[in-house]
């Protein structure tokens, strides 16, 4: 009896483990354009969010206000090292701010 029991909560660990590495993305709501920085906006913002809000800020965000947004983001658990942060940031003030390189 104590050997099923063991086997039982060995089961639910295990399978409570491979559902924390299992991460769920929403789909983003709109197309992102093809550039560097693509894979990482995808990666790290709709871990948590869609990113149909995203093109609103096209008229009047650009490098600075885009970068004050991403630290925000990784203050809640978007994960970026410090080179990802710069570009994302680019091509979030890129495509969708007032950035047009």
């Amino acid at each position: 009896m104590k050997g099923m029991l063991l086997l039982g909560l060995i089961c639910v660990c295990v399978n409570g483990l491979a559902a924390e590495e299992k991460k769920e993305f929403y789909e983003p709501g709109i197309m992102l354009p093809d550039d560097k920085g693509k894979a990482l906006v995808l990666r790290s913002c709709t871990s948590c969010h869609t990113l149909e809000g995203v093109p609103a800020y096209s008229k009047y965000w650009g490098f600075e206000h885009w970068l004050a947004m991403v630290d925000n983001m990784i203050k809640h658990g978007a994960v970026l090292d410090a080179d990802e942060k710069i570009v994302v940031t680019r091509y979030l003030s890129r495509h969708y701010g007032t950035d047009k390189e």
